[in-house]
């Protein structure tokens, strides 16, 4: 939200305000820029349509249940067998993959949803999502 020129100034204050309302994941909910944001409202606009944020996956026996934005591409898997979707932002249950008898690692099975920049996973990739620093 700091174009480069302005980033060692404005991301340092946006962060302490962030902090300061208890806010310290690099994902929010609000539609409404910070105070010190440098994007004008279209580039802010462009920048909230590239994330995942509001993405939901949820795993349910041989399906998986998904809420994400229209465009969105999710990659289904189930051991060594990928499908591929491209979901329109209705709330729809997605069929895993069917196991492979000759594949070692069917049941593995999980899901993944990319944006145009982000990503949100389940599975072994939800391990990833937990990760804090």
């Amino acid at each position: 939200m700091a174009t480069a020129p302005l980033a060692s100034d404005l991301v340092p204050r946006m962060w302490r305000a962030a902090r300061a309302r208890g806010v310290d994941a690099p994902d929010w909910s609000g539609t409404t820029p910070p105070g010190d944001c440098a994007l004008t409202p279209e580039r802010y606009c462009a920048l909230l349509a590239e994330r995942a944020t509001g993405v939901r996956l949820d795993l349910q026996g041989d399906a998986v249940r998904v809420k994400a934005s229209p465009g969105a591409v999710i990659r289904l898997w189930n051991g060594a067998t990928t499908t591929l979707h491209i979901v329109d932002g209705e709330e729809t249950a997605l069929l895993l993959p069917p196991d492979d008898p000759s594949d070692s690692s069917a049941g593995r099975s999980g899901a993944v949803a990319f944006t145009r920049g982000d990503r949100v996973g389940t599975g072994w990739l939800g391990v990833y999502a937990a990760i804090r620093t």
